[in-house]
C-alpha cells in the first residue's frame, strides 16, 4: 500500500539528491551541478557504482589478456614463432587494477566534490517524498533521482548456499584461475567468464535452462556461441535445470537435469551468473513511489509516480547497461529543469559480449518481431567472404541485418571480431530510420570488418 502525499517542505538542503554513484546517478549530478544546483550523491557501496570497480572495466581488461595470451599461443599460424608461452596470474591482475584506476573512479569522490557536490556515504531511506534518512541524519531535496543498481540473484538450489559460491565480484579478483569451474546462467556475464577461464586454461561448465547460450540474442547467435564454446572443450549445458550443488572447498559437485537425463559434474568453484533484481529496500512505500520485482515504474521522461522523483540505469530497465544509464540519467537531469522535455527511445540500443568472436546485436530479434506480426526481411553475409577475414586468418561469424517488408533496418546480430565497434554503424542506421540500401550505397573501405555489414544489406530485396 503506497501512502498518501506528504506535505512539500518550505526549506530544501538540496536542489537534487541522488541515491547511487555510478553511471544511472554520476551523469546527472554533473549536469545538475553545472546548471548551477546544489546537489548531493549518496552511496552506499563504492564510488563510481558496479561498473569501474567490479563489472565492466576489469572483465573486459581480464578478456583483453586473455585475449592477448591465446593471440601468443596461436601466433605460429601467422609465422611467428613463441615458445613456452605462459601467464602470470598476479600480474594480469595487476594488469585489471592498472585499468581500474585508470578510469579516474579512485578519485571519483575528488570529481564530484571539484564540481561542488556533495559526497555522502551510507544506506538511505525514504521518510517521505521529499526526506531522506541516512544514518543518524535528515536531508530533503527538491527533487531526487533513484539509481541504486541491482543485486545479483541467488536462485533456490539445494546446498548452494551451504556448499558456497562465488559471483562476478570474486572471480575478478581470484589469485589464480581454478582448475575448473561450473557456471551458472549462460548470458552475457557466463559467456564472458566461460571465456576468460577457458582462456586461462580452466576446464569450464556453462549451463542455463533455456536452450541456448544467449538466448535473448537471435537463435544463430546463441547456437554459434554454444557450438565454438563446445569446440574448445568447454562443457556447454543448456535446456538444464541445476538440481542440487554439493561438497565443499575445493570440490564441489553439481548435479543436473538436461532433457529428462539426470548428471553430475564436479568442479573446483562455483560461478554464479544468474540474473539480477533491483535494489529497491529504500523506503519506496514512504514516499509513494510504484515499483513491482523488476524496478521502479517510471515514464519516458525517467520520472516515477511521484513526479519530483527521478530514476535511471539497471534499476528501471529495460537493459542493464552502462551506456543505458548514462543515456537515462541524461533524460531526467534535463526533464527536471528544462520545460521542453525529452523522451526516451529504446528502440535502437546496441548491446555487447566480449567473447571471442565477439557478439553485438541492436534492436529487437527476429523472433520478436515475427511474434508481434511485422512483415520483414532478413539479410546475412558470413565474414569469410570478406578480405579481412583472409587477412586474420578469422572465418567464423556473420553480419545479420533484419528490415521492414520495405527495407527499413529494424534490428541487426554480428558475431565477428570487432563486433562491439560494427554495430554502430546499423544502431545509427536504425535509429534514424534508415534502409539496408543506404547502407549499400555507403562507401566501406577495404579491408574492414565492416564490409560484411554492407554485404548482408545486399541481401535485403528491393534495396
Amino acid at each position: 500500500m503506497y501512502k498518501t502525499k506528504s506535505k512539500r517542505p518550505t526549506h530544501f538542503d538540496f536542489d537534487l539528491i541522488i541515491i547511487g554513484s555510478g553511471a544511472g546517478g554520476g551523469v546527472a549530478a554533473h549536469i545538475a551541478a553545472g546548471r548551477g544546483k546544489k546537489v548531493a550523491i549518496i552511496e552506499a557501496d563504492t564510488i563510481g557504482g558496479e561498473c569501474p570497480n567490479y563489472g565492466c572495466v576489469p572483465t573486459k581488461a581480464l578478456l583483453q589478456a586473455a585475449e592477448a595470451y591465446q593471440s601468443a599461443k596461436n601466433a605460429g599460424r601467422f609465422g611467428i614463432k613463441a615458445t613456452s608461452v605462459t601467464f602470470n596470474y598476479s600480474a594480469v591482475n595487476a594488469w585489471r587494477q592498472t585499468a581500474v584506476f585508470n578510469t579516474g573512479v579512485e578519485d571519483g569522490r575528488e570529481a564530484y566534490k571539484s564540481d561542488g557536490i556533495t559526497v555522502l556515504h551510507g544506506h538511505s531511506h525514504f521518510l517521505s517524498a521529499w526526506q531522506i534518512s541516512l544514518s543518524d541524519k535528515r536531508y530533503t531535496a527538491r527533487n531526487f533521482l533513484i539509481a541504486t543498481g541491482t543485486r545479483n540473484v541467488v536462485p533456490p538450489i539445494e546446498g548452494l548456499k551451504e556448499t558456497g559460491f562465488i559471483t562476478y565480484r570474486e572471480a575478478i579478483t581470484l589469485k589464480s584461475p581454478p582448475e575448473s569451474i561450473f557456471i551458472i546462467g549462460g548470458g552475457a556475464i557466463g559467456c564472458e567468464f566461460a571465456q576468460l577461464f577457458w582462456s586461462f586454461d580452466s576446464k569450464v561448465h556453462i549451463a542455463d535452462f533455456d536452450k541456448r547460450l544467449l538466448a535473448r540474442e537471435d537463435a544463430e547467435v546463441g547456437d554459434l556461441v554454444g557450438a565454438l564454446f563446445e569446440e574448445r572443450g568447454i562443457g556447454v549445458h543448456v535446456n538444464s535445470k541445476i538440481i542440487s550443488v554439493s561438497g565443499g572447498k575445493g570440490s564441489k559437485t553439481v548435479t543436473m537435469e538436461t532433457d529428462g537425463r539426470r548428471h553430475s559434474v564436479v568442479v573446483e568453484e562455483i560461478l554464479l551468473a544468474a540474473g539480477k533484481a533491483p535494489n529497491l529496500d529504500l523506503g519506496l512505500d514512504n514516499a509513494g513511489v510504484k515499483y513491482d520485482r523488476r524496478g521502479l515504474k517510471v515514464d519516458l521522461h525517467m520520472r516515477t509516480s511521484v513526479k519530483h522523483i527521478y530514476a535511471a540505469g539497471d534499476v528501471v530497465g529495460p537493459f542493464m547497461f552502462t551506456h543505458m544509464a548514462a543515456y537515462q540519467s541524461r533524460i531526467a537531469a534535463h526533464n527536471m529543469y528544462q520545460n521542453k522535455k525529452v523522451s526516451a527511445n529504446y528502440h535502437a540500443v546496441p548491446r555487447c559480449t566480449f567473447i571471442n568472436p565477439e557478439v553485438a546485436s541492436v534492436g529487437p530479434s527476429e523472433q520478436e518481431l515475427r511474434d508481434r506480426g511485422v512483415k520483414l526481411q532478413v539479410g546475412t553475409a558470413e565474414i569469410s567472404i570478406i578480405g579481412r577475414s583472409n587477412t586474420s586468418n578469422e572465418s567464423t561469424g556473420f553480419v545479420k541485418v533484419i528490415t521492414s517488408h520495405t527495407g527499413v533496418l529494424l534490428g541487426a546480430s554480428i558475431v565477428s571480431p570487432r563486433a562491439g565497434e560494427m554495430i554502430h554503424e546499423l544502431t545509427l542506421a536504425i535509429h534514424k530510420g534508415l534502409k539496408a540500401r543506404d547502407i549499400v550505397e555507403t562507401i566501406h573501405a577495404f579491408p574492414t570488418w565492416s564490409e560484411a555489414v554492407r554485404v548482408a544489406c545486399t541481401r535485403i530485396r528491393n534495396y
